[in-house]
This record gives structure tokens, sequence and C-alpha cells, in this order.
């Protein structure tokens, strides 16, 4: 059996805890071998919680680690990737890369041809996402041209939009507006909701690409949290479409299928398994099958599990899954949206990320 995935975490906040539970959950696949923090004594009680290694510098880390995973605030992220390519640290940079557009142009003219750096860009992992990928890759769809995505905010759901539409770069003309819709307030991570009607902001925008294919990013915050608010996808082929979890397709000149992506889940009814995922299915196809069954982990979680064993394969094999490339062209895209959001009209942006190298 191989050894375990090995690796160190600089930060402490709760998206490095997600780390440090794939790590106890897996332990065959996955080791922490410490973290790097910067005022231990105040995260006490999270290093006696996991029984972690606490190190005083990148290097000591590093040299105890296949590579390390940047799990910091987005206001120190984009100055400690900086630190950890001037030392050659392999490194699985959590997002965003970059928080302002002074810390793109710093990453984009700085960092950019490092080529050690991956970024735990999750959403295109998580099981779903990872199902509709394969089953445009069969080519059942024909020539996927059109993509509406109201799943996650700015550069995730960007994320989604260039990977189904198979855009590499940044040119694209954006319309985008914000509109204020009403929702009932609800409780969320511990606060207590009102029982009365609140105001949200929405962020509509329409993206074209000088291929000519077009997509919408559509989000309001409360997705995120309200039960109120739930995640549309439409992916639209030549030749059928994807509308969440649901495929048509054409068979022939008066042929047409249909099928629903099926989760295939233990734990329920009779079965007497963990609740984990197996796998998901459309028909005969099986279009994902869960690498950390059958421990019973969140969508998200098995997202970031993948985002690891990516980070492995890439070391060994040098085939990117999500380079820093890519994640600044989602936050280049993104910033863009904003601009076209509060200008309330069209803007044209360039392949800047290319004309970078």
């Amino acid at each position: 059996m191989n050894r375990p995935i090995r690796f160190g975490i600089i930060g402490s906040g709760w998206r490095a805890e997600i780390y440090l539970k794939l790590a106890h959950l897996l332990p065959q696949q996955f080791q922490v071998s410490g973290v790097l923090i910067r005022n231990p004594a105040k995260y006490q009680p999270l290093i006696d919680k996991w029984n972690l290694t606490v190190y005083n510098s990148m290097e000591r880390l590093a040299a105890e680690s296949d590579f390390v995973v940047l799990a910091v605030s987005k206001s120190a992220a984009a100055s400690l990737l900086l630190e950890l390519t001037a030392l050659q640290i392999p490194v699985l940079a959590e997002t965003p890369t970059a928080s302002t557009p002074a810390e793109y142009e710093l990453l984009r003219s700085s960092a950019l041809d490092f080529p050690l750096i991956q970024v735990a860009e999750q959403y295109p992992l998580l099981p779903h996402h990872q199902a509709r990928t394969a089953y445009i890759q069969t080519g059942h769809l024909g020539e996927v041209g059109h993509v509406q995505v109201s799943v996650a905010h700015g550069y995730h759901g960007i994320s989604l939009i260039r990977k189904w539409l198979s855009i590499t770069d940044t040119a694209c003309e954006i319309t985008a507006r914000r509109l204020e819709v009403p929702i009932m307030d609800f409780s969320y991570r511990g606060r207590e909701a009102e029982d009365d009607l609140k105001t949200e902001q929405q962020d509509i925008a329409i993206m074209v690409f000088p291929s000519g294919k077009s997509a919408v990013l559509d989000f309001t915050r409360s997705q995120y949290f309200s039960p109120l608010r739930t995640n549309r996808v439409l992916i639209r082929g030549s030749h059928g479409e994807i509308r969440d979890n649901e495929i048509i397709r054409r068979l022939g000149t008066e042929e047409t299928e249909y099928m629903n992506i099926n989760r295939i889940q233990g734990g329920q009814e009779g079965s007497l398994e963990s609740l984990s995922l197996h796998e998901l299915r459309a028909g005969q196809l099986s279009l994902f099958k869960n690498p950390f069954h059958p421990s019973p982990l969140s969508d998200e979680e098995i997202g970031i599990g993948q985002a690891l064993l990516n980070m492995s394969s890439f070391l060994h094999t040098g085939t990117s899954a999500y380079s820093l490339a890519d994640a600044l062209t989602d936050i280049r895209l993104s910033f863009a949206v904003d601009e076209a959001t509060a200008l309330g009209s069209t803007i044209t942006l360039q392949d800047e990320i290319r004309s970078a190298k």
C-alpha cells in the first residue's frame, strides 16, 4: 500500500479544520505533518484537539511535507504565496489567491510562472459538478455553447462556467446588474432568525466570449445558507442539455433520451452502511465514484479531499488540475463582473493572463 499523502498547513481557521478533519477520517490517504500558526497560544485548543506539531518556519514545515496547504485569510494569502514561491515550496493554495486588483497584478507578474502552485478551487470538484463535467466529456451533448450557473459567487461560479464551456482565457464581454429582492430571514451559523421580511442583493451577469459561447452568472448570498434559495445549473449543448440533475439528449431525428443523475448513497432506508456517497450515475453511465467511500463526508469535504489528491498527482505527473493561472483568470473575470455591476453597463476584457507570460 502506498504511504499517505503528507501535507503541512499554514493557517488555523475553519478552512484549515476541514483539512484536519479529512486527515483524521482518512489516515490511510492523508497525514498532517504539522501546522504553521502565527500565534500558537491563541489556538492551543485547536492544537490539542488534533494533536498537532507546530512549526515556526515555512522551511521546516515544508521539509516534513510533500507540500503545504495555504489556508489563511484572503487578506494574507497573496503575500504568503509570494514567500512560498521565493522558497520554492510546493503549495496548494486556498481561494482566493488574490482579493484585490493590486494583489492580482502582483501575482500575475511575480508568481505566475512558478511551477509548483496549485489552487484548491473546490467547486468543479464537488460530486454533482464532476458528474456534469463527465457527462459533457462523453460528447453526448454535442458542442456546449451556453451555461447558466446559480451555485456560488464570483470566481467560484466562473470556474464552473469556464470548465463547462472550455474557456481558457479572460477575453470576454460582460453586462451585469445588481437587483434587490425580498426574502424572509433565516437562522444562520448560530444567529437567531427574525420573523420578518428582509432585502437581499441578487447579482446577474451575462458573459459573451469571442468564440460566441455565452453564460449567465446568477447568485445571491443566501444560497449559501438559506433553504429558501436553491442552486440551479443549466448546460446547453447542440445535442441536448443538463438542467440541474436532469439530462435530455437527441438520439435521432425522432428519438430523444431522458435521464436523471442519480445519487447512490449508503446508510439510507435498510442500509447498514455509513451515510456515505458511493457514486453518481445516469442510466448505465457511472459519472462519479467517491474515492473516499465509506467515510461520511459532505460534498464540500469530498471536493477538498479531491483537491489534495490532485495536488499529489500534479507533483508526480506534472498534470495540472487547477493552476495559479486558472485561479487568476477566474479572479480577473470576477473583478470584471463587479466592475460591470458598479457601472451598470457592458465592459470588454482582453486576454490578460496570456499576455503576462
